[in-house]
């Protein structure tokens, strides 16, 4: 009887395993899943938020008169709006499908922060050119001050969303962070320092938070999510 009970979990182990997803013997190919990423997004969406960023940077640079101020508190909107509706705020759902692919939710991840970066540098480039027009500040200074808080902000948001389950607060959380800070730092005498830093400055923070960037991302790519924190 014992013997031919074996027999039979035996074979429903091998009919279930014919079901079963393939393991995951090789990590899929980058730009399948930056195809994957960017098929997610609304073109109309990037669309406005594109204009919306040149229009309130071309406006707030004439009403304060302080161009250094306006792009540092101006370039990261966009993508603070972005994670928001395609990274922080994916279900669970979401995350259990992505994982019977044959890719996962950590390489998703990395795939829409890229494409996120991406449309973040253009938005920039774009901004910093407008602003450099509009009150004929550095161009190359313009980009690098708006490069900072963006690269770094995007760099905790990629750390955190691998590391919290419950994101939902967590985006809602930095867009209002990020709203006070601009208030703050607009009483207070930021400009200040933000026009005495030199290029070679900009460059460098900016040069460290890439790197702090791209050693978030291998990470997450190489272990997946580990889910630590619930909020």
């Amino acid at each position: 009887m014992n013997e031919r009970m074996d027999k039979e979990i035996c074979r429903t182990i091998h009919l279930l395993q014919a079901s079963m997803p393939e393991p995951k013997n090789r990590q899929t190919s980058i730009f399948a899943l930056l195809r994957i990423a960017a098929s997610e997004i609304n073109g109309f969406l990037l669309t406005g938020l594109f204009i919306g960023v040149l229009i309130f940077g071309a406006v707030s640079v004439k009403i304060l008169s302080m161009p250094m101020l306006s792009i540092f508190c101006t370039a990261p909107m966009p993508m603070l709006l972005l994670f928001h509706r395609y990274v922080l705020t994916c279900n669970d759902k979401m995350r259990e499908l992505e994982e019977t692919f044959q890719y996962s939710y950590a390489e998703m991840l990395i795939a829409r922060s890229t494409i996120i970066s991406c449309y973040m540098f253009t938005t920039l480039v774009f901004l910093s050119v407008t602003l450099h027009f509009s009150c004929g500040e550095s161009l190359l200074r313009l980009a690098l001050c708006g490069a900072v808080p963006s690269i770094y902000l995007c760099t905790l948001l990629l750390f955190l969303a691998s590391i919290i389950r419950n994101q939902e607060g967590l985006s809602v959380i930095a867009i209002v962070f990020w709203v006070a800070f601009c208030f703050l730092i607009t009483a207070l005498p930021v400009h200040q320092l933000l026009q005495f830093c030199s290029t070679a400055v900009y460059a460098g923070l900016a040069i460290l938070g890439l790197f702090l960037y791209s050693v978030c991302s291998h990470t997450i790519r190489a272990r997946g999510t580990f889910y630590v924190v619930r909020i």
